[in-house]
């Protein structure tokens, strides 16, 4: 015991993973501060309509750079610095064009987008422009993780928080703006975080004016169009299922279920925060050739899986005791959290064994597997909500778990843990 603890408190891969989750469960903390004192100003109903304007955000995400932004991950191994800018520079003109047609689209559509998602016209705009400068923020954060500066990660996303729970606050308290002034809290903050990430990419020589090669283009574009079903997994189950929802019940219903997922979601976080440590970890493995890496990934993945099943479940109790006595206004979700957190659970172990589909650039496998799924689950979606909530969210489970068994089915055929 003492042997394996000392391998654990020593290894940089367990100590980094560590800190991205001290910095994920931090900023989930300020994050539920903030929840807790707005949930006292924004009834459930104006909570829903918060949820739809970001599940609108989390789709144009999607889409705003192709997922392309993944291939700087994959490629800092293996380039020098010069070659991995005209790869960010590849990354940041996508965006720009996409940008651009999706800003046509809206002065066309708006109309027809605001029937659809339930979204304003300006806050369509702003929808846009959010995802836009999410890029060069995100761009900023995985250098820092490639680099394995974790603290400086962790530091500059907690001032991000910071920042936009202390706008938030001023806005929705101080101003009485209701939900939309927590929008206006999050555009200031990436107004800011766009300037400092810019001059910080600039300052580290990873923006520079070199121009992308025809081949840098193509070959980014191969590699992120395929991962763009892959990342709308969230969307077409979480966000289709909040607008499937909204269509046959009500914004307040909207507000419980998404409240519940809000919880939950701590789960997947902090899968997250470890794999970002877990992922940068591999590809150097698998990479370099290390001696004994399956037995290390073996031994890594059995502690990891072991570590977020315990968490699920001690969060689902935690939670189950703690909203009726704190947010007695949104009891009535705590009949969601078991499915969803399981749901969460085998995101986890989804993301535990995708690192090898990406790795070996398995995109277009992971796009016919993710597609597959959402599909499967976009459809009882359909055809069981109309019944109850409570399907929908058990629904999500049942995805999560057939996806987690699919990847893990695939990547055995790459590298075999177990």
């Amino acid at each position: 015991m003492k042997a394996i603890f000392f391998k654990l408190v020593h290894s940089k891969t367990i100590r980094d993973g560590g800190v991205f989750a001290f910095f994920s469960f931090l900023n989930q903390g300020l994050n539920f501060f903030l929840l807790i004192i707005l949930s006292w100003y924004i009834l459930p109903a104006s909570y829903g309509s918060l949820n739809l304007f970001y599940t609108s955000v989390s789709v144009v995400s999607f889409v705003i750079c192709l997922c392309t932004s993944g291939i700087i991950s994959i490629k800092y191994f293996k380039v020098t610095r010069d070659v991995l800018s005209k790869y960010i520079n590849a990354v940041l003109i996508v965006t720009l064009i996409v940008s651009a047609l999706l800003i046509a689209s809206v002065s066309f559509f708006h109309s027809f987008i605001k029937d659809v998602a339930g979204v304003e016209m300006p806050m369509q705009l702003w929808c846009i422009y959010l995802c836009a400068t999410a890029i060069v923020y995100n761009l900023l954060l995985d250098v820092y993780r490639l680099e394995e500066k974790s603290i400086k990660y962790g530091i500059f996303t907690v001032v991000s928080t910071l920042l936009n729970i202390c706008a938030s606050l001023f806005f929705v308290i101080v101003l009485n703006q209701d939900w939309y002034g927590r929008v206006e809290a999050n555009i200031i903050a990436a107004t800011v975080f766009i300037i400092i990430g810019i001059y910080l990419l600039i300052r580290k020589k990873y923006l520079t004016l070199s121009k992308p090669t025809t081949e840098i283009y193509k070959e980014t574009l191969a590699y992120g169009i395929p991962l763009i079903p892959h990342s709308c997994n969230g969307f077409l189950r979480q966000g289709m299922d909040r607008y499937i929802i909204n269509s046959n019940f009500s914004p307040s219903s909207v507000g419980l279920f998404s409240f519940a997922i809000n919880f939950a979601f701590i789960i997947y976080s902090v899968g997250s925060a470890f794999n970002k440590s877990n992922s940068v970890y591999i590809f150097k493995s698998l990479s370099l050739g290390e001696e004994g890496v399956k037995e290390k990934l073996r031994k890594q993945t059995i502690y990891m899986l072991g570590f977020y099943l315990v968490f699920s479940i001690l969060l689902y109790g935690i939670c189950l005791l703690l909203i009726p006595v704190v947010f007695s206004k949104y009891q009535d979700s705590r009949i969601y959290l078991f499915p969803l957190c399981m749901s969460c659970f085998f995101q986890c172990v989804y993301l535990q064994f995708c690192n090898f589909l990406f790795y070996y650039k398995k995109t277009k496998e992971l796009m016919y597997m993710t597609v597959a799924v959402s599909l499967v689950h976009l459809t009882l979606s359909f055809l069981l909500t109309r019944y109850s909530v409570l399907y929908t969210a058990y629904i999500s489970m049942f995805s999560s778990f057939v996806e987690a068994l699919l990847v893990y089915v695939y990547s055995r055929k790459l590298f075999k843990v177990f």
